[in-house]
């Protein structure tokens, strides 16, 4: 809270509004890096011009709080202050919101969770979202009937009991190495939950969590957190200390772990590559499974509860779940009290199946207890960005799947650096993609890449 005011007092302080001032009279003229640098402090001030200040304590105040609440009643099931704090969030929230609205040349949004998701992802809308899902959902469901209907799945049990934890991160080191995540300028620690922080390109540090009785889940999220390392440690060295000088904001920067988790981590080529590491590290629990069982394993579809748990196919349907539920909570027609009833439905509706327990429903992310709505849809944006950039790369560098297999990560890296990774924030979003891919963003790639690859695991 005191750096939070401390750095607000700095962003508008008389110097610094002169000096955004001054260089938005010569924008025409600035290099375009510093049209960079002037968009995103022109962000930063603009999210804050004209709030009070004991508004944005309470606010910070609130949600530590909260968070700290639902630490603490997880797994004992007491929510009503968790609810509460919720509850008054969203409220304080759209307290800001509206002060914000009404400044000069303020309006009001078009639904009232769309500052909140401009504020994860810059320039996205719930109208503009809305199609996305509806696509997604559309050719999504039904596929996933279609696999149910078959009545098969790949086995897993080769990847269950018993795996020294240990033994575990040393291979996803070896994989992150290969990949081109740099040890030298970051550490990868252990934790609960997977997360990753970067200070610039010379210090990018994550967490992992690897599971005695989950051979698999550990190394995928281990390439899901090197892919946001990756990110941050190829922008130009020319940004260092500059705002540009770090990833792109929400969903861009997810839909590098995306890349590097689904694109690549997921792929057959990369577990004909990474199997016979595993198998050398557990000779005698792996040394007679075949490759593509590794494959079929990490690729099995089945819902589940949990949304850090559920597979490729149906990971989109836990996002939709909550971006639903968010614009109810924000439009007022659905109050936090509900939540579990409200949760339930969405879960019969899209998944099939519906929590007993709280923990396993609403009450599962972090997200909500400490304030952060309007965030989930990074994670779809995310992955849809990733598998259009994945057709650019393929069709870039056609012998996509043999350099995987080979462990020849490199030009792939190179690319991803040369055309996204290197420009940082120099560009919003929106632009970056354009840039990356030639088009705007579609949620067609996604829909053909999960079709192709599940219609042809399940034969259906």
């Amino acid at each position: 809270s005191f750096v939070r005011a401390e750095s607000r007092k700095t962003l508008l302080a008389p110097e610094t509004l002169e000096a955004v001032e001054t260089l938005a009279a010569h924008e025409g003229e600035l290099s375009p890096e510093m049209k960079g640098e002037l968009r995103l402090y022109r962000r930063r001030i603009d999210a804050v011009t004209g709030l009070p200040e004991s508004l944005l304590q309470r606010q910070s105040a609130l949600k530590s709080a909260t968070e700290q609440l639902w630490i603490e009643n997880k797994y004992i099931g007491d929510y009503a202050g968790v609810k509460a704090g919720m509850k008054e969030m969203i409220e304080l929230q759209k307290e800001a919101d509206s002060i914000l609205a009404a400044r000069p040349g303020g309006k009001p949004p078009a639904h009232p969770l769309d500052p909140v998701i401009d504020g994860t992802d810059p320039g996205m809308t719930v109208a503009k979202l809305e199609p996305l899902f509806d696509e997604i959902r559309a050719r999504t469901v039904p596929l996933l009937q279609k696999i149910a209907g078959t009545g098969w799945q790949p086995d897993r049990s080769f990847t269950k009991g018993g795996f020294d934890t240990g033994v575990q991160r040393e291979v996803a080191l070896k994989l992150l190495a290969a990949v081109g995540y740099n040890p030298r300028y970051g550490v990868v620690g252990t934790g609960e939950h997977p997360c990753t922080y970067g200070v610039n390109r010379y210090d990018v540090r994550f967490t992992g969590h690897f599971y005695p009785d989950d051979l698999l889940q550990g190394t995928i999220s281990a390439m899901h957190e090197g892919g946001h390392g990756m990110y941050e440690q190829n922008v130009s060295e020319d940004y260092l200390d500059l705002l540009i000088g770090g990833g792109s904001h929400g969903g861009m920067h997810e839909s590098s772990s995306r890349f590097w988790d689904n694109m690549v981590g997921r792929s057959e080529a990369f577990w004909d590559y990474a199997a016979p590491l595993f198998k050398e590290a557990f000779p005698g629990r792996l040394r007679e499974v075949p490759a593509r069982d590794f494959f079929l394993a990490i690729n099995r579809v089945q819902p589940s509860l949990v949304r850090i748990y559920a597979d490729e196919l149906t990971y989109n349907l836990h996002i939709m779940m909550r971006f639903e539920i968010e614009k109810m909570l924000f439009d007022g027609s659905l109050s936090a009290d509900d939540l579990e009833d409200a949760w339930n439905e969405k879960s019969r509706a899209y998944l099939g199946i519906v929590p007993e327990k709280p923990w396993e429903g609403w009450a599962q992310d972090m997200h909500w207890p400490a304030g952060m709505f309007g965030y989930f849809q990074s994670y779809t944006i995310g992955t849809l960005n990733a598998a259009q950039i994945g057709a650019a790369v393929k069709k870039a560098l056609p012998d996509f799947d043999g350099l995987i297999r080979a462990g020849e990560f490199a030009p792939i890296r190179a690319w991803l650096t040369e055309h996204w990774y290197r420009h940082g924030m120099l560009w919003d979003n929106d632009t970056l993609l354009q840039k990356i891919t030639g088009e705007p963003l579609s949620a067609g790639y996604l829909c053909d890449y999960l079709e192709e690859k599940f219609s042809a695991i399940y034969g259906v």
